[in-house]
């Protein structure tokens, strides 16, 4: 059984996010373990004899325990989202990043393929069920507070300025014109885009 998991891109033969990764990679293993078990997360990849050779992207999917890591590459394919759909999960806890997604698998169960969820939890918006949140208001770029997960591309995007931090309810959609879902796979021009639908 491995209990936690980094999913990090790996594209044109370079680890895109690494220092985010590697922090969260240590505090993970810190905080659970009391130790640092892996040091060296850079080294973890590059020398793995699987290595892909070629520029296209992977996603390097890394699960690890306290005896022992594991990682695939993996073509990576976006999904296509063309909706969103609020739920509440006022008990989610998915503070690290875990191989065990079966309460966010309960609540996209029974959606469309195509069909995203914005999960709140206690009044205030959190995540998507993969992914890390921005919203726009016609000036600039928020991102929720208190997220389920503390993404690596979330946390490069408020080190450089590009996202601010916000308390977003519910009501507080109607404010805003337009939401990206972000994750380490893709790069901030390139993540998923919609409109909020103000209905």
């Amino acid at each position: 059984m491995y209990p936690f998991l980094e999913s990090i891109r790996l594209e044109q033969n370079r680890i895109h996010f690494l220092p985010e990764h590697e922090q969260r990679f240590r505090r993970t293993q810190l905080d659970n373990w009391d130790k640092v078990i892996y040091q060296d997360l850079e080294q973890i990849i590059l020398g793995h004899p699987d290595l892909p050779e070629d520029p296209q992207k992977y996603k390097c999917r890394l699960v690890y325990s306290e005896t022992d890591i594991q990682l695939n590459f993996i073509p990576y394919q976006p999904r296509i989202i063309q909706d969103l759909k609020i739920v509440e999960a006022d008990q989610l806890d998915y503070r690290y990043k875990s191989t065990d997604r079966s309460k966010l698998d309960e609540l996209t169960r029974d959606l469309p393929k195509e069909t995203e969820i914005l999960i709140f939890k206690n009044g205030l918006l959190t995540d998507s069920s993969f992914s890390n949140l921005a919203l726009f208001n016609g000036h600039q770029w928020d991102t929720p507070e208190r997220p389920l997960l503390n993404g690596v591309h979330r946390s490069y995007l408020l080190k450089t300025g590009i996202l601010r931090l916000a308390k977003i309810t519910l009501p507080d959609l109607q404010s805003y014109q337009r939401i990206r879902l972000i994750n380490a796979m893709m790069d901030w021009h390139e993540t998923w885009e919609l409109q909020i639908n103000k209905g």
